[in-house]
């Protein structure tokens, strides 16, 4: 069992998902229009469960984010956060990266580090922008 929590800040949409299962994201798809939110259409997406591909599905990241693109053209439509730690050598899973991708995220991990996605705010000591993890060319087994 996960907290799913949702706020319109700063003029963006973020969802926070935890370690959210396909259950509970299918819970997020039922009541967001009883609370006004129209999906697809998040700016800030936390990736449940480290980037795990046990907790989602194409058909619910269709349903949340949008569908997915026949090709990348370069242009993100909103941040994918992955919360994961370096030394964890199966997570993020390249196929969520790459589900991320084609629905047209900026795909950011904190592995190792801690990343800074802001607006219209200071650096910070002891944090580096969030670069884009590429998109992987292979899958894993």
């Amino acid at each position: 069992m996960s907290v799913v929590q949702y706020a319109y800040l700063n003029e963006r949409k973020i969802l926070l998902t935890g370690d959210t299962g396909r259950s509970g994201l299918q819970e997020v798809v039922d009541y967001a229009p009883l609370a006004g939110l129209m999906l697809p259409g998040i700016d800030r997406f936390q990736v449940p469960h480290h980037g795990g591909r046990h907790n989602v599905t194409t058909e619910l990241l269709d349903k949340i984010l949008g569908r997915r693109k026949a090709a990348q053209d370069g242009k993100t439509a909103f941040t994918a956060i992955i919360s994961s730690a370096k030394a964890d050598e199966d997570h993020p899973r390249k196929s969520v990266v790459r589900a991320m991708h084609h629905r047209g995220a900026h795909v950011i991990s904190t592995e190792g580090s801690n990343k800074r996605v802001s607006m219209n705010a200071p650096d910070r000591d002891d944090y580096s922008p969030a670069e884009c993890l590429p998109y992987p060319d292979e899958q894993e087994n």
